[in-house]
């Protein structure tokens, strides 16, 4: 029987004698009496946590059975006579199929029908089970199937992957999934997707989480850990996000490890062997996606990225923006844009060499890549200017994010044969609609703010006029 369960009396005048003698003992459950007027004038509260509830026959309204199982959802509903007419705990079955006890009852006759209550329960609570998890499963395989459906087009692809990993995020119940895989030409996993729920996320990758993650990649097992403690201090505030709970996984694609799948801060705080079986389940439809949207996006890196930085290129970053800020128009939404240009760039060059100008400028469009979000996008607009495209995002929202690459790359060293060289960069922010209609106005808006930023101070922000 179900521990600590509870039984419902409802009564008219006085509680009826449930048992003919005194209570079994041992028996695993509590008895709980409710008056009829209470119940039926009562605002309704649902209690989910009643094994059965019996209500007396003898007093019956139209509404009483309804408004018990509104109140007393998921239990079994039973109904009771004490007048002496049947012997003590006869079983019967009135003309709606109502499951009806003579009071008292034997003791022993009690204790299976109250077994029997809790076993039609479990085998109910495991049908919802079943079906709940056939519903996570026809909606996550939904996503998948989108997925691989839009890996061919680069602006889909971004927003099918962000899809997929929100769709697990929602089924399993955490703060923040993320998927690492290998960058390109890069022997190391590297944060390809995620929510973003987390805000200044680096400091952990950093301090504690890279090891993690790279542990699980190379011993190829999973990794959990329900009481892990680390404080995340968000800069310029009192505030702090902690990391409580971590789920790990391998993913593997024909034997070959291909990257690493990692939940944290679970929503009630554990995770459980049933998120641990819902992540398995897709680890391998997470796998096949992955490596088709890694297949076009190989097949598409040669014309669409510049050979030095393997960001976006000057063609590929125009027509993208000028397809964004026709959907911007066309459903009233926003689109930002930022300009950047190394400050004093000319004179690394000069100093060191072409090879580390180039080697420090590499560096930095991934410094670039690491602060915004898998749906912007980065680009080399030529020499050592970058723009960054950030769609669905407001003006104020875009120099939010502005002042987060002018302090990172103000605090980087980029390193370059064997040199250590520090740099800064003058960034210039112009929103659509409002500064401008058009993809070349916003470029032209945000090169004249940056302009203005290099003219005035350097290392700086300004917003076009």
């Amino acid at each position: 029987m179900v521990e600590n369960a509870k039984i419902g009396i409802i009564y008219r005048d006085r509680p009826p004698q449930f048992f003919e003698d005194t209570t079994p003992e041992g028996m695993p459950c509590t008895f709980e009496s409710f008056q009829e007027s209470a119940i039926l004038n009562s605002p309704l509260v649902p209690a989910k946590d009643f094994l059965a509830v019996f209500f007396s026959l003898d007093s019956e309204t139209p509404e009483m059975q309804r408004q018990i199982a509104n109140m007393f959802p998921g239990a079994a509903i039973v109904g009771y006579r004490n007048s002496g007419k049947f012997p003590p705990g006869t079983l019967s079955k009135n003309e709606d199929g109502l499951l009806v006890v003579q009071f008292p009852m034997p003791s022993n006759l009690g204790w299976h029908l109250l077994e029997d209550f809790a076993a039609v329960k479990e085998r109910r609570n495991e049908l919802l089970t079943v079906q709940r998890r056939a519903d996570e499963i026809q909606d996550f395989f939904e996503a998948f199937v989108n997925t691989v459906e839009s890996s061919s087009n680069i602006t889909d692809r971004k927003l099918g992957m962000s899809l997929l990993i929100n769709k697990i995020l929602s089924h399993v119940r955490a703060e923040e999934c993320i998927l690492y895989l290998f960058g390109e030409g890069i022997a190391t996993l590297q944060r390809a997707y995620s929510t973003g729920n987390i805000r200044d996320f680096d400091l952990f990758e950093q301090r504690a989480n890279s090891a993690i993650v790279e542990k699980v990649l190379r011993s190829g097992t999973p990794y959990l850990n329900n009481s892990y403690s680390f404080e995340l201090r968000v800069p310029f505030s009192k505030e702090s996000v902690f990391i409580r709970s971590i789920l790990c996984y391998p993913l593997m694609r024909r034997g070959e490890r291909i990257g690493v799948i990692e939940l944290i801060n679970k929503a009630d705080g554990a995770f459980t062997r049933e998120d641990q079986s819902l992540v398995e389940m897709m680890l391998n439809p997470l796998s096949i996606a992955v490596r088709s949207v890694n297949l076009f996006e190989d097949a598409e890196r040669l014309t669409i990225t510049d050979d030095l930085t393997k960001l976006y290129n000057y063609r590929y970053l125009m027509k993208y923006l000028e397809a964004d800020v026709k959907r911007c128009l066309r459903y009233k939404k926003k689109v930002s844009l930022l300009f950047i240009d190394v400050d004093g760039f000319k004179r690394i060059n000069d100093t060191f060499g072409h090879l580390v100008g180039s080697q420090a400028l590499a560096e930095m469009g991934q410094v670039f890549k690491r602060i915004v979000r898998e749906t912007d996008v980065v680009g080399r607009y030529g020499g050592d200017e970058f723009v960054i495209v950030l769609p669905e995002t407001p003006l104020n929202g875009a120099m939010v994010i502005a002042e987060r690459i002018r302090k990172k790359v103000e605090e980087c060293e980029f390193v370059a044969q064997n040199l250590s060289i520090r740099l800064t960069v003058s960034l210039g922010v112009a929103n659509c609609p409002k500064h401008t209609l058009t993809a070349e106005g916003l470029i032209k808006k945000a090169d004249a703010a940056m302009y203005r930023a290099k003219e005035l101070s350097k290392n700086s922000i300004k917003v076009a006029v």
